[in-house]
């Protein structure tokens, strides 16, 4: 009689158990937010945006690991916020590009693995999109789905996070449909207005190229070497 063959694939520890958690916790923050009617106070988006980032921590442990730079040597390093074309996120990796760094300007520009961040307007109707893809894609998820689909999952439920904490913003006087909760630029051009919009613009009118400086090389002293003696 012949022997059973195995498959030799294995299921990675803990699957089981954060999946779990997944389903488990999923429910309860569709139901809370099933149950406000229309646009909710801030104060009843608070609590969802809470419930959704614990969900995310478990979608985030799902998923491959990753980091915002994506910078072998500063891979937890701080993001540049303000980062030229065709270079990298680090910020420290282009603060020594600027600085005119040879060695730096060596580096070959890296590719951001931040999670999704959806863009703007962050609406109630933004939200129940966002929260039925993510109902769709937790009942399809299983012990053996390829980590491409937990990355989606995890991508997914930190966009809703993102869309929830925004609704959760005290309600500004600037009544922007992009950030509700802005603060306002009393000095913007035409008036207060969401300071958030106005300072996209006035970075989008003032990009330049960056200035590299080339940073003089000092040469070192020769030494000489001592004579024979006399």
């Amino acid at each position: 009689m012949d022997s059973p063959q195995h498959s030799a694939y294995r299921v990675p520890t803990k699957r089981p158990f954060l999946l779990n958690e997944l389903r488990s916790r999923l429910p309860s923050v569709d139901d809370r937010f099933r149950a406000l009617s229309g646009c909710g106070d801030p104060t009843e988006y608070d609590a969802i945006a809470d419930s959704l980032y614990q969900v995310f921590l478990t979608a985030r442990n799902l998923a491959p690991s990753r980091n915002s730079t994506d910078c072998s040597t500063h891979p937890n390093g701080p993001v540049d916020p303000e980062s030229p074309q065709g270079w990298g996120q680090c910020l420290f990796c282009n603060s020594n590009r600027r600085a005119g760094n040879p060695r730096a300007r060596q580096e070959v520009a890296n590719t951001p693995l931040q999670y999704e961040v959806p863009p703007p307007p962050y609406t109630h109707e933004a939200l129940l999109e966002r929260m039925r893809q993510i109902n769709d894609i937790s009942f399809e998820l299983s012990y053996r789905s390829p980590d491409d689909d937990f990355a989606i999952a995890a991508d997914l439920v930190h966009g809703a996070f993102i869309i929830a904490r925004e609704l959760s913003r005290p309600r500004s006087s600037s009544r922007c449909s992009r950030h509700p909760g802005a603060p306002i630029d009393p000095a913007a051009a035409g008036g207060p207005r969401c300071l958030f919009c106005a300072a996209a613009e006035h970075r989008a009118s003032t990009v330049a190229p960056p200035q590299i400086r080339d940073r003089p090389r000092r040469t070192l002293p020769s030494r000489r070497r001592p004579g024979p003696p006399n």
